[in-house]
């Protein structure tokens, strides 16, 4: 897959960090989260890179209707396994033509879809995985946990490009 790296990062840091998060870390319900815990962010970040990954053999992709798997948000070697089955996924892409997906949604009005592309997702999968790791990071910081994450843990790549210019 071209530019594999900026998923290898992130995933790889969501790995660093379940790794050396307890259960009673990763499951414990958070009220700055409204009551959701970092396990069930972790959780939504795979699915939607698993969805995004197994709905493009048919063409379509609708995240709405990602399987659940609660045991990612509950034991520590699942997510970590799960890490490791998206990578080797992403490592094992080659799409040399585009390849053209139909996205669907409940909130999409027009029954046919928008068509996508599998690069346009990943891309998503990528934002969105960034976003819920800022939202992980506040619960980190709320346990008083957040020294396991690096500073740019959760920071877009584009903004922790802008702060390296502005502090130089």
């Amino acid at each position: 897959m071209k530019n594999f790296e900026p998923h290898h990062h992130v995933l790889s840091q969501l790995k660093n960090l379940i790794s050396n998060l307890s259960v009673e870390e990763l499951t414990k319900k958070s009220d700055l989260l409204y009551n959701a815990s970092i396990g069930e962010h972790f959780r939504h970040i795979i699915e939607f890179y698993r969805c995004c990954l197994f709905f493009r053999k048919e063409d379509v992709v609708n995240y709405d209707l990602r399987p659940r798997d609660k045991t990612l948000e509950n034991e520590p070697s699942a997510g970590i396994n799960a890490i490791n089955e998206l990578l080797t996924q992403l490592q094992c892409l080659s799409h040399p033509e585009k390849i053209i997906l139909n996205l669907q949604s409940e909130c999409i009005v027009d029954a046919g879809g928008i068509a996508t592309n599998l690069d346009r997702e990943l891309a998503f999968c990528l934002d969105h995985c960034i976003h819920h790791q800022s939202i992980i990071k506040i619960g980190l910081k709320a346990s008083q946990l957040d020294h396991l994450v690096d500073k740019n843990f959760g920071v877009a790549f584009s903004t922790q490009t802008y702060r390296e210019k502005c502090a130089s």
